[in-house]
Order: C-alpha cells, then structure tokens, then sequence
C-alpha cells in the first residue's frame, strides 16, 4: 500500500455533467418503446443516481405487464443509439474540467463510480475528451449499484489506496452513502439532483456549493 497516493472518487450524472434533461428524454423514450403513458419528468428527475431499474420502479404506472428489467433494457438500447449518434445531451458543470486536470497536476488518482451503464459512462467520456483522466471508471455492469460500497472498496484495492486518502464526491444520497458504508470520506456537491439536507442526513463529511470551493478543499482534505 502506497500511503502518499491519494483518490477522489467521482459520481457521474449530476456531478461531473447535467445528464438530466437526457435521461428524462430517455425514460419517456424507454416507456413508450414498451407501450407505456409518458412518466412524470419530476419523478424521473428525483429519482436520478438510483440504480435504473429501482428507479424506473417507483415511477412507472400500475396494470402493465412490463418489468421495470424491460423498460431498462429499452433505455439502456436508447441511450447507446444516443451516444452511437453522438446526440448525447449532457453540459459539463461549470469548472469540472479545470478541477479534474488540476487534481492530476496535484498528485490525485481520480476515478469514476456511477450507478449509470458502462456503454453510458463510456460515450459520454469520449464526447467530452476526458476518457484518458480518469485512473478507475466503476459501473453497474461490473459492480453492486451505489450506496453498496463495492466500487470504492474495488477501487481501493486495485489501486493500492489507503481507505482513509478515498473520498467520495458526488451529488446524490446513493454517493454518500457509499462514503459511509465504505468508511471513508464523502463530498455532497448541491449542483445536483439532491438536496443538501438530503446530503446532510446521508452522512456527508463535507457540502461545497461550486467547483471553487470543491477545489480549495481538496487542496486540504487530507493535510
């Protein structure tokens, strides 16, 4: 174990890039390729950073015969014909980039864990140019879906980390607490799609409101 190495840990969609509008576009997508009532975009937006198919569950409408597994898979399908098309529609949050190459110029390993599927996570990379910056990528088609701590504990492993020079950064209950049952420290960004009372009662060690502030705290997290 190297215990000068450090690794920050980054959610996806509602973190790194506002992927909402798309995956609304994409549930109504998925429910009408299965022959279902458009859902209601709020309930889609409330419920991003949960495991796709615990989500599609909780907002798709009673007396069908369609398994939240089937509408999945329709989104999944939509969303790679998407990213083949290169019609993702997924803006960077404001200052990412400059944060990411900054934690590498700082001696950071940085990596991805998302709840979102690895066709996904991988088109939405090479849109932006950042596939090669990122020392892990985690997904679901690998591993158990976020708050189960299986990505960072994997993460840790395969990159030989002390547990206590991990954290977690991300925007959603899901990515606190993976922090907290990983036992190690979590960031609850409030660009997102949670709340910060929501991230406050998860168990986030620390809230920044902006990339300036995430990266000021970076910089001292573990001094």
């Amino acid at each position: 174990m190297n215990n000068d190495l450090k690794l920050a840990l980054f959610d996806y969609d509602g973190t790194i890039v506002d992927s909402a509008i798309m995956i609304v576009e994409g549930a109504i997508a998925a429910f009408r390729k299965c022959g279902l009532p458009d859902p209601d975009p709020k309930k889609v937006r409330e419920n991003i950073g949960k495991p796709l198919a615990v989500a599609l569950d909780l907002y798709m409408p009673a007396g069908y015969d369609i398994t939240p597994e089937q509408i999945s898979e329709a989104y999944r399908d939509w969303y790679a014909e998407q990213g083949r098309l290169g019609l993702q529609n997924e803006p960077l949050y404001s200052g990412m980039i400059d944060l990411l190459y900054e934690l590498k110029a700082n001696n950071w390993l940085i990596g991805v864990a998302t709840n979102k599927s690895r066709i996904g996570l991988i088109n939405g990379l090479a849109k932006h140019n950042i596939s090669d910056i990122f020392d892990i990528t985690l997904t679901t088609d690998e591993n158990t879906p976020k708050p189960d701590p299986a990505m960072a504990l994997k993460a840790i492993n395969e990159l030989n980390i002390d547990k206590k020079r991990c954290v977690m950064i991300g925007d959603t209950i899901n990515d606190i607490g993976l922090g907290v049952n990983a036992g190690i420290k979590s960031i609850g960004v409030t660009w997102g799609y949670n709340e910060k009372d929501l991230l406050v009662s998860a168990g986030a060690t620390y809230l920044v409101n902006n990339s300036s502030e995430l990266s000021k705290l970076m910089k001292k997290i573990f001094q």
